[in-house]
């Protein structure tokens, strides 16, 4: 399973935007970007592109150096199990934007809106998985 920015979210336990509990597959909470005093220009939703931070080798990133993929969300994982993290990105602050358990995979970009980078991951997925 991929599951693609609101997707990967749907995943995890539950979520500061509601009290509709989530599918509870990743152990993790989502929340809202925190625009504090120390951000104060930090807009909200994150919108535009973003390079990412492996943290972790995956199948699914397999012959993708040094992308850049493009971003839409207000919101991000808070996960508790660090070992499934594949990427983090950076925006004011570092967040998760990468998962992988067994055979959930999320990613909080969109690759059908990262040109290149995008249709390789998703090439990686539909032939690696």
């Amino acid at each position: 399973v991929l599951g693609i920015c609101l997707g990967m979210q749907l995943m995890c336990k539950k979520s500061e935007e509601g009290t509709v509990p989530g599918l509870s597959w990743i152990d993790a909470e989502v929340i809202r970007f925190r625009n504090s005093d120390l951000f104060p220009d930090m807009r909200i939703p994150n919108i535009g592109w973003n390079d990412l931070k492996f943290e972790k080798k995956s199948k699914l990133f397999t012959d993708i150096d040094d992308p850049k993929f493009y971003f839409l969300h207000s919101y991000h994982l808070n996960i508790n199990k660090s070992d499934i993290i594949l990427t983090t990105s950076h925006y004011h602050y570092d967040f998760i934007s990468a998962i992988e358990q067994d055979n959930i995979l999320g990613v909080q970009f969109h690759p059908e809106k990262s040109h290149k980078y995008g249709m390789k991951l998703l090439k990686n997925f539909v032939e690696l998985y």
